[in-house]
């Protein structure tokens, strides 16, 4: 009875130490924080690896931007050894977790490393500059630059843990378009204690989930467990170590139909994607280095708030949940547990989904959409892979490697499907397509999908339809419309593995066995009288690691016709096509008063295009701060034409004129003071007019006293001037009115 006693009174110990840590340390001290966007994939960390997120695709033309698809990378270390913890209690196991929420006293259990945290590219990072601001991220452009990177962006993070291993982390990012789906994170855990450590589990945890669309049900599933079988050479196994997840439906409310967020009045999918997270590599022990295929030792999902953490759960249970076979209640009504043969087992060491919820009987196809939970009881899924145990003598490190990956169908498609599906419309396009009509482009509209990912899809659907062009769809057909963004995963995640595999990358060394994009040439440019003009630098020219230049591509975003009713697909289409010597382009293809966006890529000899991303314009927070606005020439005959829009200005119905509260003038000279006056003869402002254009806008229509103009009638005189700024003599003079 005492004994029990003292072990009571040492977990109310415990426990209050770690709430006394979470009232002083809610959350994490500041850290630096980088993200990586050399492709579709936005990766963002910090020092301390406790703020990992990912974002996918990035640029996605409809409905506020990319999906949020990972929101907690968390990272475990458990450990026997014998220790002291804060409260004097002795204890025989450790646990180190790094990630957000995982333990309040971050600094104290998983220290950074001082200076180590770094983000480096292969090529200087481009600038942006826009009618004369370089909107270029400038944290990005003073990031250090290696010419020998494996890959074109690399993220390395180093940290201490109280366990005495240590953490180093290089996350890399490639700008192929036929590798940018995926990003490989290479751990190295070293033992730096100066002491054995045995029987040592290194947990690797990953948080999905589709929040940007409520109600989101994100579903998961384990493909990997009989890998190894897979690896010794029965071809009848799986070959992939891969969770992955998707939305699916929620089930509390049978009149609606979840899955892919239909938009509510105009049908697009919005979350149509696949996710997931796929081991390429763990070491077989600190003198084997070649790949374990008996590893992971654990792998599956838990409820998002059943998985536990230091905050709530004790140093034992978490490195039970690391070492022992899943709990057949966390959760049991969905999910089966399998040995490494594939054979369902009380207590296994893979969690999948329960095969007799599918349609086929197969662990790897969609459960069936009525069995699915809902998001009110089930939360998202956290997924796992345990590695171990090791035994590191001092010095020894263990290197596991894994990628993220996703995967969906063209956003086309979703639109277009969308439509069909809830709408009722005519399906425009079969799954396996000819592109997506875009009126007025023709040829200059790329195919959404690459050969092998059309090759991919076919085999998935094994010859068959999933929907005619001229059809509406059912239920059941959206979602084999949807599901073909599985395959287009498993393709990305075998490109992951063979990517590792074929490579000699070692702590952010070496080479990878794939074709390297042409680095991406800063960008200027300038909005002038009736065209746009963009320059281009010589840094794709320069980079001889990725081949020959061979031409230059202008994309723009297209602006679809009015007829077609929204969403507004804005997806950049190719607009020209130069030689490798052009370092201009004048595009007077444009509209005046319209905004446009680009961005350059350089193409080498093997048609690998540059990065989409790092010089694309209208990236910012604020889109329209980024066009790129064609001006109006001077009007020869300014003193009979000159306009005032809008005229009558109603000011509450101002802020949808062009984004932004503006009164323009128009068909002036190309240099004036514009006079504003009441019609009592006070003059209330003075706007100069010195761009050489034949248009002055008036933003905020403030005074001199910096207040706001009040409803009235103003007269303005519009005085012109020389190009050295002395008055001509020559005027013109109007009237405007302002309603408040």
């Amino acid at each position: 009875m005492y004994a029990d006693m003292k072990n009571q009174n040492s977990t109310l110990r415990l426990l209050a130490c770690f709430l006394l840590a979470m009232m002083l340390h809610e959350s994490p001290l500041a850290q630096e924080a980088r993200n990586l966007t050399v492709g579709p994939l936005q990766y963002n960390t910090n020092e301390a690896m406790t703020d990992d997120a990912l974002s996918w695709p990035v640029g996605r033309p409809v409905g506020g931007g990319r999906l949020s698809m990972l929101s907690v990378n968390t990272v475990v270390i458990g450990v026997e050894r014998t220790w002291t913890d804060a409260t004097g209690v002795v204890r025989d196991i450790q646990v180190a977790q790094i990630g957000r929420h995982k333990f309040s006293d971050i600094e104290l259990v998983t220290p950074p490393v001082d200076g180590a945290f770094t983000r480096t590219f292969r090529s200087q990072y481009p600038s942006k500059i826009l009618d004369g601001t370089d909107w270029a991220n400038a944290q990005a452009k003073g990031d250090p630059v290696d010419q020998n990177l494996p890959a074109d962006g690399v993220i390395y993070t180093h940290l201490n843990t109280w366990t005495g291993i240590d953490i180093e982390r290089w996350v890399y990012g490639f700008a192929n378009d036929d590798h940018d789906d995926y990003l490989i994170m290479e751990y190295r855990f070293t033992n730096v204690s100066g002491q054995v450590r045995n029987n040592v589990y290194f947990g690797l945890q990953a948080q999905t989930h589709g929040s940007a669309y409520y109600p989101a049900d994100i579903w998961g599933n384990y493909y990997g467990a009989t890998y190894a079988s897979y690896a010794g050479g029965d071809t009848s196994a799986d070959s992939l170590r891969l969770w992955y997840s998707w939305d699916a439906d929620q089930t509390s409310n049978t009149t609606e139909d979840t899955r892919g967020k239909p938009h509510p009045r105009w049908g697009h999918f919005q979350e149509p994607q696949f996710f997931g997270t796929v081991v390429l590599h763990a070491d077989t022990s600190p003198s084997d280095e070649t790949d374990d295929p008996s590893q992971p030792l654990k792998a599956g999902w838990s409820q998002r708030e059943l998985a536990p953490d230091l905050n709530v759960a004790g140093h034992e249970d978490i490195y039970n949940y690391l070492s022992k076979g899943w709990d057949s209640a966390n959760p049991g009504a969905y999910g089966v547990t399998v040995d490494n043969t594939g054979t369902i087992v009380s207590e296994g060491s893979y969690r999948i989904l329960d095969p007799s919820l599918g349609p086929s009987g197969d662990p790897s196809v969609d459960i069936n959409n009525t069995t699915q939970f809902d998001p009110l009881t089930e939360q998202e899924k956290t997924s796992l892979f345990s590695f171990g145990p090791y035994t590191l003598n001092p010095g020894d490190d263990i290197r596991i490697v894994t990628a993220y990956v996703g995967g969906e169908i063209p956003y086309r498609w979703a639109i277009d499907a969308g439509a069909a599906y809830s709408n009722g419309n005519p399906q425009q396009l079969s799954p396996v397509p000819l592109p997506y009509p875009v009126p007025n482009y023709g040829s200059n509209y790329l195919n959404p999908l690459g050969s092998d990912e059309l090759d991919a899809i076919r085999t998935y659907l094994g010859g068959q339809t999933v929907a005619s062009q001229g059809a509406t769809l059912d239920r059941e057909t959206k979602n084999a419309v949807l599901d073909l963004g599985r395959p287009l995963l498993f393709l990305n995640a075998s490109k992951a593995v063979r990517t590792w595999k074929n490579g000699n990358v070692k702590y952010g060394k070496g080479s990878f066995d794939i074709p390297l994009a042409p680095s991406t040439p800063s960008l200027t440019g300038m909005s002038e009288n009736d065209q746009i003009r963009l320059n281009w630098g010589n840094e794709a020219v320069e980079d001889t690691r990725s081949g020959t230049v061979v031409n230059y591509r202008i994309y723009r975003e297209a602006i679809r016709p009015a007829a077609l009713e929204t969403p507004t697909d804005t997806t950049f289409v190719l607009h020209e096509e130069l030689p490798s010597s052009a370092r201009e382009y004048v595009d007077n293809r444009v509209t005046r008063g319209e905004d446009y966006y680009y961005y350059v890529v350089a193409v080498n000899a093997d048609g690998v295009e540059g990065s989409r991303f790092l010089n694309r314009t209208g990236v910012t927070s604020d889109k329209f701060l980024e066009a790129l606005t064609p001006t109006r020439s001077p009007d020869a005959n300014w003193q009979n034409n000159v306009v005032v829009v809008p005229n009558p200005y109603h000011a509450q119905g101002a802020f949808n004129y062009e984004e932004a509260r503006r009164l323009t003038f128009l068909n002036l000279p190309a240099y004036a003071n514009i006079h504003v006056y009441t019609v009592t003869g006070d003059r209330v402002q003075t706007i100069e007019h010195t761009s050489g254009t034949g248009d002055a806008d008036w933003e905020r229509q403030q005074t001199f006293s910096t207040t706001q103009i009040v409803s009235g009638i103003y007269i303005y005189v519009v005085e012109e001037l020389s190009e050295s700024g002395s008055p001509t003599g020559n005027q013109a003079i109007g009237k405007f009115v302002v309603i408040k």
